[in-house]
This record gives C-alpha cells, sequence and structure tokens, in this order.
C-alpha cells in the first residue's frame, strides 16, 4: 500500500473520529486546509509528494487533538 494510501486513510478516519467526539469544528478547519493543499499543489506546478506531506501532517494534528479530547474525558 502507497504511503499516500495511509495518509489519506488516517486523515479521514481521524476526521471522522474527531467529529464524533468533539463536533464539526476542528474537523471541517482540517477539511478545508486539506482540499487547500489538494487545489494548490497542481495550480503551483508542485510533485504531489507535497500534498502527501501536508496530508501527514494534518492527519498527525487531527490525532493528537483527538488523543487529547478523549484523555480529558
Amino acid at each position: 500500500m502507497p504511503f499516500g494510501s495511509i495518509a489519506f486513510v488516517a486523515f479521514w478516519a481521524a476526521a471522522i473520529k474527531l467529529w464524533f467526539l468533539d463536533g464539526a469544528k476542528i474537523p471541517l478547519i482540517c477539511i478545508c486546509l486539506w482540499l487547500l493543499a489538494g487545489l494548490a499543489v497542481p495550480r503551483l506546478h508542485w510533485p504531489g509528494a507535497v500534498f502527501v506531506v501536508a496530508e501527514c501532517v494534518l492527519a498527525v494534528v487531527l490525532l493528537l487533538i483527538e488523543r487529547y479530547k478523549s484523555a480529558l474525558l
């Protein structure tokens, strides 16, 4: 399984999990950033790996926020 697919699954799983745990605000912000990166990378003629890195960073941010929020419960 390519690394981009793992990042894709991790990002969306974390976004959905956080959406159910804490509401829609934080996941929607990250989804908008994901869409922005997806639109900006091809228009700026950057390699696709830049999008995968952005996706990984957003996935890690969502996972850390989810861990923090679940620790507060």
